[in-house]
């Protein structure tokens, strides 16, 4: 099991009162390039908690700060006219998300909450304040380090790029591909464009960044693996 230090609270920001689907999400992320839906834990509107992306998986619900945390995300966050940002959690909401954070902390040893936009400050999600909300459950939260997602792009040099250039060597050749790659230490404009290439192959965001999904999509192609999908609908 990874280690997982911080809870992130999001919304679906959508209309109050409106319901939406696992399933739905599923599709919104899977459009993006993601996996599929990137959250692990959803809280529906009549206070039903359901599973999303698998816990043990790092989720797609925070830039640069997948890797250590876990999404739950409640149905709702934007008023009935879609006109504005808005906290929609009906009652049943507030008690379920309330015994999802608490049972988090326990299973994991969780010692940090965070909304999205704690981490994103463009962002209204979810609509409301989660730390100040729940920091009484996390009494020791300003002393839990962040952990941030480790990324490879254009323009960094060391062992880490050599290593992902080997990666996309090796796989080349399983395919038997002519695209030409040369194990470097430098991540250069060729090395950008051949990491595209992959990321297009194998149905994922294409930016030419390694990030975590890029490197568990590697893990599974050189594996033989077909590419991660979050739910199998």
């Amino acid at each position: 099991m990874r280690p997982i230090n911080e809870i992130i609270i999001h919304c679906t920001a959508t209309p109050e009162g409106r319901p939406v689907s696992v399933a739905e999400i599923n599709g919104w992320h899977l459009e993006r390039g993601w996996s599929g839906i990137g959250y692990h834990r959803v809280i529906h509107l009549d206070g039903r908690r359901e599973a999303g992306r698998q816990i043990e998986r790092i989720g797609a619900h925070v830039k640069g700060h997948n890797t250590g945390t876990v999404g739950v995300v409640y149905v709702g966050g934007m008023n009935r006219d879609f006109t504005a940002a808005a906290d929609t959690r009906t009652p049943a909401q507030k008690d379920a998300l309330l015994a999802e954070i608490i049972d988090l902390r326990d299973r994991f040893g969780i010692g940090k909450i965070s909304g999205h936009h704690d981490y994103d400050a463009g962002k209204a999600c979810p609509s409301f304040e989660a730390r100040p909300e729940y920091a009484h459950l996390f009494p020791a939260m300003n002393a839990v380090a962040n952990f941030e997602d480790e990324v490879l792009r254009r323009g960094d040099i060391g062992p880490a790029v050599f290593d992902w250039t080997e990666e996309l060597r090796r796989f080349r050749e399983m395919i038997d591909h002519e695209w030409p790659v040369q194990p470097s230490d430098t991540f250069d404009y060729t090395i950008e464009m051949v990491t595209i290439w992959f990321q297009k192959r194998r149905g994922i965001v294409a930016d030419g960044i390694v990030g975590p999904q890029t490197r568990d999509e590697m893990d599974r192609a050189l594996a033989g693996k077909p590419p991660y999908r979050a739910l199998e609908l």
